[in-house]
């Protein structure tokens, strides 16, 4: 993923992308063995790409996600996937606005566990899980998630933030997370696909009033919301990467 792009290298306009596609040149290692065959760009020009791809090359080599991250504008981001560490993460809460509601629950999925921390009991150990993470996964989380988080904890992540609400949105694909869940074909569990976050709201304050079947359900739902969350964003890399073949 990271390799097939030049967007990061100083140098390379759009005329110059246009010029390697059509020269079948995808990979920094094509460009850099024939950069001598291109007589069109300048020379000035050239020793700038070339010294960027040899820069990018170890980079890569080393494993350099700071590199990268610094370089890549946000929308290519995703192409750090396979590079860092990443996790899926969804909150719950008392309402919408950070400043007079609370986060009772957030779960972090690292692609193999779900680690969910509720509050008044270990909500805050969710700070400390979140920063073992180069990458965060979210759905709308730019607007709702993060800034939640970021301000219940008092701290600003330093961490690639991936919102799959607006890179599902360049695939065509609009709506809430559970409507799109939908139109892929992702189910949940039968007593859990009439749950959203008003319900979940609801699910809280019943086990604030001491049912604990209530909490249970809730436990269940936000766990499905991280799971899925990986299962989207596979989606999204594959149709980038153009190998997704469906899911029946």
């Amino acid at each position: 993923m990271l390799t097939r792009t030049f967007a990061h290298i100083d140098g390379i306009t759009s005329g110059i992308e246009k010029l390697l596609s059509e020269r079948g040149i995808t990979q920094w290692h094509d460009l850099l063995s024939q950069l001598h065959l291109f007589s069109e760009i300048p020379k000035t020009k050239l020793e700038k790409i070339k010294n960027g791809l040899t820069s990018s090359i170890e980079a890569f080599a080393k494993n350099d996600f700071h590199f990268f991250k610094q370089l890549l504008k946000p929308k290519e981001h995703w192409r750090l996937c396979n590079m860092g560490k990443i996790c899926y993460v969804d909150i719950e809460t008392t309402g919408l606005s950070k400043w007079s509601n609370e986060i009772t629950m957030i779960g972090v999925y690292d692609g193999t566990l779900p680690h969910i921390y509720v509050s008044g009991k270990n909500l805050q150990e969710a700070h400390e899980k979140i920063r073992e993470f180069d990458i965060v996964v979210t759905f709308n989380g730019k607007q709702f998630d993060l800034p939640f988080i970021e301000h219940h904890f008092s701290h600003s992540y330093d961490v690639v933030h991936l919102d799959l609400r607006y890179m599902l949105k360049e695939l065509g694909l609009t709506g809430g997370l559970k409507s799109i869940e939908y139109q892929l074909g992702i189910c949940r569990d039968a007593d859990l696909q009439g749950v959203d976050g008003f319900e979940a709201v609801r699910l809280w304050s019943q086990y604030k009033r001491g049912n604990q079947a209530a909490l249970k359900k809730l436990l269940r739902y936000n766990e499905q919301d991280i799971v899925n969350l990986k299962t989207l964003l596979g989606y999204y890399l594959d149709k980038k990467l153009g190998n997704y073949v469906g899911k029946n």
